[in-house]
């Protein structure tokens, strides 16, 4: 792939960052990762001015990601992002999240949908990119990567979440790092005692939460999961509003 496609970012870790004392909490990493998008995708000429002439706006669909190491408070980072390829509706981007001495921190695979704010649907890829869609000879940082959640057993409620005005994004829903975030806590539960870190997550983003809803986080456990050596514990959890599911993750921690 060429470099004219890649962008590198950089962010200094503060302390608001981690939660004052613990690694990068999953609301940084996903905003991090998020600028980062947005930067390289204004610069290809596909961002969301781009996007927003014609009516049109990038919406996060799924994700999956492996933590090799939180960075911590004080730590300089730069996150590496590319478009990758298109799979039928699907725009796939890849990202690295690197420290200050060039090792890998963080590695993730997103699936964009590209859609039609009119009638909030779906276009495929093609309607961005034209003839010269994204195409990478580099293998995506994620070995094997995958966006499938697995049933899980004994789903029991973790805690009540209300989207607020300050949740909003630009697309008028709850952004995608607060959902991610909301995600990841309902799988922390009280289970955790501080000394575990996120180390896989995959996410699967079903519907919009708009400012009002009243969102459930529910908690169960998976009946498999895909992230074998990389999590000694995972956990399924979901976001709904009334019946109506918004969001599903696969959480795995270390």
């Amino acid at each position: 792939m060429s470099d004219a496609r890649r962008s590198v970012l950089e962010f200094d870790v503060h302390g608001f960052d981690c939660g004052y004392g613990g690694p990068l909490a999953a609301l940084a990493l996903a905003n991090f990762l998020q600028e980062a998008a947005g930067v390289n995708a204004e610069l290809l000429g596909f961002g969301m001015k781009a996007m927003d002439s014609r009516g049109w706006t990038w919406m996060l669909s799924r994700l999956d990601i492996r933590v090799d190491e939180l960075p911590r408070e004080g730590e300089r980072v730069s996150v590496v992002t590319w478009p990758a390829e298109t799979r039928k509706l699907f725009a796939l981007r890849d990202f690295i999240l690197r420290g200050s001495d060039g090792r890998s921190l963080v590695r993730t695979v997103y699936a964009y949908l590209v859609v039609d704010l009119s009638g909030r649907k779906p276009l495929r890829p093609g309607s961005v990119f034209g003839d010269d869609p994204p195409s990478s000879s580099e293998a995506h940082p994620v070995e094997g990567f995958g966006f499938e959640i697995p049933s899980a057993a004994g789903m029991a409620p973790s805690f009540a979440q209300r989207v607020r005005p300050r949740h909003i994004d630009h697309n008028g829903h709850a952004n995608n790092a607060h959902i991610v975030n909301w995600l990841v806590d309902a799988a922390a539960g009280e289970d955790v005692d501080g000394r575990e870190s996120l180390s896989a997550l995959r996410v699967e983003f079903l519907a919009e939460a708009l400012a009002g809803d009243e969102l459930v986080a529910t908690r169960g456990a998976p009946v498999s999961s895909p992230f074998g050596a990389a999590a000694s514990r995972s956990a399924v959890t979901q976001l709904s509003r009334g019946d109506a599911k918004v969001a599903r993750a696969l959480v795995g921690w270390r």
